[in-house]
């Protein structure tokens, strides 16, 4: 291929080196894939209320916290959002300026108070900050051209979770300039964790908690210090309701050194089943792309 040869040294490696990282991506997948659907099948439910100190694998129902997700005002007990923001970009190309829509990440914000579940009698506490993966109970994924969005009750999707990349929408003056993902568990879902658990110590959520905040005498009248609220009007949960919530709980669970942390209200058979699936297409396309990254390197370097 003389084309080949004749491009200058910049460019191979260029076109090389994405061939090379798209080929690891997909490698990484898998190896991410595999230790999940290998740490799920090593494991065995465990009602709550048999739980014990370890890395265990946890179900129940979920029965709080009492929460309403920020996009949507739906109830739920845990959620996220992320809104992505649809700007121009300033860059050069041929030697002369041009411009191109991208999305811009505006918002991520998620629940930040523990998510309750009971089986058995006994009740845990899952922090999920930090999880490898959450499989919610229900998503929505929608565009709009405001922040908060104008549609409140976007289409509600079960089973899965919502896709990372950003599909291509119709961006400029004419096309949407928001678009919100959210995603919830709901109050009744089962649930099921992977991740360390510990006993939870009743002394460190005593009644007397101290927010920390300067000027905030504790007497509840709102006069103290009060934190800004970001940009959906959300402000930080009192460190009171947050103590409330972990009086309530037997057993905390949160991430384990080393080890995947999972939450998911689908059973763990269908989330392995599922990372077993991913794994091979990841598979696939990593093959692939290294196949081409060697093809490629040998074809220039030979020639």
């Amino acid at each position: 291929m003389n084309w080949l040869q004749e491009l200058p040294w910049q460019v191979f490696w260029f076109g090389w080196g994405m061939l090379a990282l798209l080929a690891g991506g997909s490698l990484y997948a898998v190896w991410w894939a595999k230790r999940n659907a290998k740490a799920i099948g090593s494991q065995t439910p465990v009602d709550v209320s048999d739980l014990r100190a370890g890395y265990r694998l946890a179900w129940g129902s979920t029965i709080g916290p009492d929460l309403t997700a920020p996009l949507t005002g739906r109830p739920c007990v845990w959620w996220k959002v992320q809104v992505w923001e649809s700007a121009q970009e300033v860059g050069t190309g041929s030697g002369s300026a041009s411009t191109r829509w991208v999305w811009r990440e505006a918002v991520t914000e998620e629940s930040d108070r523990p998510l309750l579940f009971e089986g058995g009698g006994a009740i845990a506490a899952i922090w999920t900050w930090g999880a490898t993966a959450i499989v919610p109970s229900g998503w929505s994924d929608w565009r709009g051209q405001s922040l908060p969005p104008e549609d409140r009750d976007p289409k509600l999707r079960k089973g899965g979770a919502p896709g990372q990349g950003l599909r291509r929408d119709s961006q400029g003056t004419f096309g949407p300039r928001f678009r919100y993902v959210e995603q919830i568990i709901e109050k009744g879902a089962p649930i099921f964790a992977l991740g360390e658990v510990t006993r939870v110590d009743p002394s460190l959520y005593g009644e007397e908690m101290d927010d920390g905040e300067p000027g905030d005498d504790g007497d509840g009248d709102g006069d103290g210090w009060q934190p800004e609220p970001n940009r959906l009007g959300l402000i930080p949960t009192p460190d009171r309701a947050i103590a409330a919530d972990m009086a309530r709980a037997a057993w905390s669970i949160g991430a384990a050194k080393g080890q995947p942390f999972l939450i998911s209200t689908e059973h763990p058979d269908a989330v392995s089943a599922e990372q077993e699936l991913g794994a091979k297409g990841g598979m696939i396309m990593g093959g692939i792309f290294a196949v081409l990254a060697l093809a490629l390197a040998w074809m220039r370097l030979a020639g």
